[in-house]
């Protein structure tokens, strides 16, 4: 999977606000850019990544060969990588082959504890040496990059499908396939794209829209057997390398409190929505949710609101919503409430994007903007947020909780 480095944050002092001009720098991109636009979604800290062309053209002939469901046609549209949990389709972690490794090292290890645990020489140069050599071979093996797995996407006489090349340990041309569902959209997308949305707590639905056609296919993470400890051996240490670098820490523990759909541009600029898991329409914020005043936010006890961050700037109708808000040539990052606003709703961003639910301070409002509100049929969703690009320089936010969908466009300011 793709590594992550997250620009800091600096927090706002009560009643301080960032003295230089927001948006005066330009924030560099949190991720190396390859060239395609990823759309990714993390559930429980497990992750699915689908990366496309953001300028795959419905237009193009080839494209229009399959798009007009010529069956036996096939176009390449990206890659798909996932955590090992990943079900979908035929792409699916083999567990009793899994179980069977963890004991295997398991047992290993045993008994490499138990053979330091009755040596009483101490390790020599050429021992410790030996682990150095070991330990460099084995951080050299896992910083090697594999090409992540093709994604082509196809048309069977039996309907549409997309095709997995060179996933993990398959041989060269082996097609793992994932079956889709397929309805017409009266509104064509001129370009493909893809996106990944929670449906419940540890599954969702991935979407691809391109021309006329939206197919989909849902996903789940499965629970994987458990990993066991390393055997400790008394009286021995173990050596640590000391790190600066706190990304990977700060990462763990932030996915450990929230879930994350995420859009990577071209360029790696990186777009991200951070939600609190568990707010289940039985929680009792739920509950009150509904009974929200018109001009009221919607408060959770139990949670911090919903967090965007963006290494560029966005623009929602004709309110921008800037980077450097918070320190100039950061990122910016905002807290998302709901507003009722008569019979329907607004999107608040605010200046706090580290606040509780319940501390919503209108000093801090940044920008307000127009909703639309529609009511669906997935009446057990989780409190959650997608990101949905609808093209390479566009999208949509979409907050969700229960049956209530919220949404707003916008475009990425250059």
């Amino acid at each position: 999977m793709r590594a992550t480095r997250l620009i800091p944050v600096l927090l706002l002092a009560a009643g301080v606000t960032a003295s230089a001009p927001a948006g005066a720098q330009t924030p560099e991109p949190s991720e190396e850019g390859d060239g395609l636009l990823h759309a990714m979604l993390v559930l429980e800290a497990q992750s699915i990544d689908v990366a496309f062309t953001p300028d795959l053209s419905a237009d193009d002939a080839a494209n229009r060969t399959l798009l007009d469901g010529t069956a036996g046609t096939r176009v390449r549209i990206g890659t798909i990588e996932g955590h090992q949990a990943l079900r979908i389709g035929e792409l699916a972690p083999d567990l009793e082959a899994l179980a069977e490794t963890y004991r295997a090292a398991a047992a290993v290890a045993a008994a490499a504890a138990a053979a330091d645990s009755d040596s009483n020489e101490p390790d020599t140069d050429e021992d410790e040496a030996d682990e150095t050599e070991a330990e460099a071979s084995n951080a050299e093996a896992e910083g090697a990059e594999e090409a992540p797995p093709e994604l082509w996407l196809a048309r069977e006489a039996h309907g549409w499908r997309l095709e997995v090349v060179g996933y993990e340990d398959d041989a060269d041309g082996e097609i793992r396939a994932i079956p889709l569902s397929h309805r017409e959209s009266a509104e064509a997308a001129p370009v493909l794209t893809a996106s990944a949305m929670m449906t419940n707590t540890e599954e969702g639905q991935l979407t691809l829209r391109w021309g006329p056609h939206v197919w989909s296919a849902d996903f789940r993470f499965d629970e994987l057997p458990e990993r066991p400890g390393t055997p400790r051996v008394s009286g021995r240490g173990q050596s640590r390398e000391a790190s600066t670098d706190t990304t990977a820490f700060s990462r763990g523990v932030t996915l450990a409190e929230r879930n994350e759909s995420a859009l990577i541009l071209p360029g790696g600029e990186r777009i991200s929505l951070l939600y609190w898991k568990g707010i289940d329409v039985e929680d009792e914020d739920y509950s009150r949710f509904e009974e929200t005043a018109d001009g009221d936010v919607v408060e959770l006890v139990r949670a911090a609101p919903v967090r965007i961050k963006s290494d560029v700037g966005l623009r929602f109708g004709e309110m921008d919503l800037p980077t450097g808000n918070l320190a100039p040539g950061f990122a910016g990052a905002y807290a998302i409430w709901l507003r009722r606003s008569g019979d329907g709703w607004r999107l608040v961003f605010n200046n706090e994007p580290d606040s509780w639910g319940t501390r919503h301070d209108p000093e801090f409002d940044a920008v307000e903007v127009a909703v639309d509100y529609t009511r669906g049929d997935r009446s057990f969703r989780p409190l959650g947020g997608t990101l949905v690009p609808t093209g390479a320089d566009r999208g949509r936010l979409l907050v969700h909780w229960g049956p209530h969908e919220w949404t707003a466009d916008f475009t990425i300011a250059r």
